[in-house]
């Protein structure tokens, strides 16, 4: 487990002063790449053995709505791992120690030379606790689009600082591109209850992505991210707003 302290930057803020989704999710990312290197399993050590961390999906609930500029810290930890998914918990609290944010996310190693999957190491299996914590349920990250077009898109060209350091779209932009293609009049006067993300295909700089907006429920949405070059999806997020 680690906690880590961020000070929020002016930059990093939305239009009306607070502090959006995708931010929180990037500190979650860096505190996670900091707790994996503590356990032996970090970028540096992974990579002498041709391997590599990818995020397979998350799920995420922001705890308070309209979140303003602040100090912020993260506590993240290891949960478990099976023998091909490790999962992570998070939660981000504010400068004053009121939780923000939290949520879970899964993981795989991959060979990065033979471009597949591979089997979690045992000495990561040794990390499980005794007895699993009792954690929130697993959503259902492979529940269909709704019926129907979409409601509408939104139209994105990748660039290169949105790339990490795999030369592969951070995950963080897709959460941010979905909720840019959630109307203002939904998203105004309210928070972002819920958001799931799952991760199906990567995406490099100059790549046109269309996020396709499908309604599913009382402001809620599902969003497919398509690589228009192929029409493959490169994420789906759902999001619930309240």
């Amino acid at each position: 487990m680690i906690e880590q302290k961020f000070h929020v930057r002016f930059d990093e803020l939305d239009a009306q002063g607070h502090i959006p989704a995708a931010a929180f999710l990037k500190y979650f990312q860096e505190s996670a790449a900091l707790d994996s290197h503590q356990l032996g399993f970090g970028w540096e050590a992974l990579q002498k053995d041709h391997l590599a961390w990818v995020l397979t999906h998350m799920q995420a609930r922001a705890l308070q709505a309209d979140i303003k500029h602040q100090d912020v810290t993260v506590k993240t930890w290891h949960s478990y791992s099976d023998k091909l998914l490790s999962r992570r918990q998070f939660v981000i609290s504010g400068a004053d120690g009121t939780p923000l944010f939290e949520g879970s996310s899964w993981w795989v190693i991959i060979d990065t030379e033979k471009r597949r999957l591979t089997r979690t190491p045992q000495s990561l299996l040794d990390l499980n606790p005794a007895e699993r914590e009792e954690l929130e349920p697993e959503e259902n990250f492979k529940a269909p689009l709704p019926e129907g077009n979409p409601a509408h898109s939104l139209h994105i060209l990748t660039r290169e600082e949105d790339l990490d350091i795999n030369a592969h779209v951070n995950n963080t932009h897709y959460a941010a591109w979905a909720v840019q293609s959630v109307s203002e009049e939904v998203r105004n006067g309210k928070k972002l209850d819920r958001i799931l993300l799952s991760f199906k295909n990567e995406c490099r700089a100059g790549e046109n992505i269309r996020a396709d907006v499908y309604p599913a429920g009382d402001n809620a949405f599902w969003h497919a991210l398509v690589r228009e070059s192929d029409g493959k999806e490169a994420a789906r997020v759902y999001t619930r707003w309240a």
